[in-house]
């Protein structure tokens, strides 16, 4: 019996060793969030073969404490953040990063008590502060929130593309800021590249970028409907202005849109960003920025193979619910027969 605790505790620390290097920079993606998480799960169920009963029971217990309820106190503080509550938020990150204390998370809270604090320049603030005194990967990122904040759209592109943030959180940035300078064939074909890594969410945020600078109006509203996709109702508004003002330059819904957003706008970047747009369109020389007829066909097929996924969504609107029930009552059987084995 003594050699159970060993062989758990062995198979814990290798599913750990496997999946943290599908975690870094280079593998955070769909994939590798995928592999990671089978893994670790994978490790715990052998475990439980080898353990008593009581281990068993004791490590349903930490998973539940220690990723179950801070996964859902995150859940609501970002839910409160995209509501402007970031009083609330913070003091949702609060009691979570008790229990989850990573750099990432603390990260989070500090930007939050300092937007509950000072709605109007606490970001900045806390962002130049942990640029100046944080670890070196939390002072890239900040560097790469910061650029973005000031609407510098050059550095944006540049940070993003150092290679110095994770893949998942400098793509999106590096697509938007591609698609801000009117590089709109770039911005294509980086999409094409990066979309076998990215998660689902980024996916739609790269894609309503693209579809919003390429004047896809039908693109954006379709994009802006989806549950994946996070965004208050200020930033939907714009986006869809900007893609209205792309696909035609004299829509006076779109301009009186960006007009209203430049003056009485709650966040100053989405206000900033309403000018800027509307500056931009009026100093363009007719047509705006288009794509080649090879780019073109290469983003129509995108939204074809896109189109054609959600169409077979559609079509079996039960399957993805019921496969995800059948995943946790295929998980609870085989912990229930490895508790069983322990304890027969």
């Amino acid at each position: 019996m003594a050699i159970q605790p060993a062989i758990a505790v062995s198979l814990g620390v290798l599913s750990i060793l496997l999946a943290a290097p599908a975690t870094r920079r280079h593998f955070l993606g769909r994939r590798g969030w995928v592999m990671a998480n089978a893994l670790v799960v994978l490790g715990a169920c052998l475990s439980l073969v080898f353990t008593p009963q009581w281990a068993g029971w004791l490590t349903a217990l930490l998973f539940a404490l220690l990723i179950l309820y801070p996964f859902a106190l995150f859940a609501r503080a970002r839910r409160a953040a995209r509501r402007g509550q970031w009083r609330q938020a913070a003091r949702l990150q609060e009691w979570a990063v008790l229990l989850h204390p990573t750099a990432w998370r603390r990260f989070d809270l500090m930007l939050s008590r300092a937007r509950s604090a000072d709605p109007r320049h606490g970001y900045q603030s806390a962002l130049a502060h942990i640029e100046a005194t944080g670890a070196q990967e939390l002072r890239a990122f900040a560097r790469l929130l910061l650029a973005q904040e000031r609407r510098d759209w050059v550095a944006l592109l540049s940070l993003a593309r150092a290679g110095n943030v994770e893949f998942s959180e400098a793509k999106p940035r590096e697509i938007r800021a591609l698609g801000e300078l009117g590089q709109l064939e770039d911005m294509v074909r980086t999409y094409r590249r990066a979309e076998p890594w990215l998660m689902l969410e980024k996916r739609h945020e790269c894609l309503l970028f693209i579809c919003a600078f390429t004047g896809r109006v039908d693109c954006v509203q379709d994009l802006q409907s989806r549950s994946t996709f996070a965004a208050d109702d200020e930033s939907k508004t714009y986006w869809m202005a900007v893609a209205r003002l792309r696909a035609d330059r004299g829509d006076k819904i779109a301009r009186a849109t960006l007009q209203g957003l430049t003056e009485a706008g709650v966040e100053a970047r989405l206000r900033r960003s309403a000018a800027e747009e509307l500056a931009r369109t009026d100093q363009a020389r007719p047509p705006l920025p288009a794509l080649s007829p090879e780019t073109q066909h290469l983003l129509d097929a995108l939204l074809e193979r896109r189109g054609q996924q959600q169409s077979r969504g559609r079509r079996w609107p039960w399957s993805r619910k019921a496969h995800a029930r059948g995943l946790f009552l295929l998980i609870l059987i085989i912990l229930i027969a490895a508790l069983q084995r322990c304890s027969s």
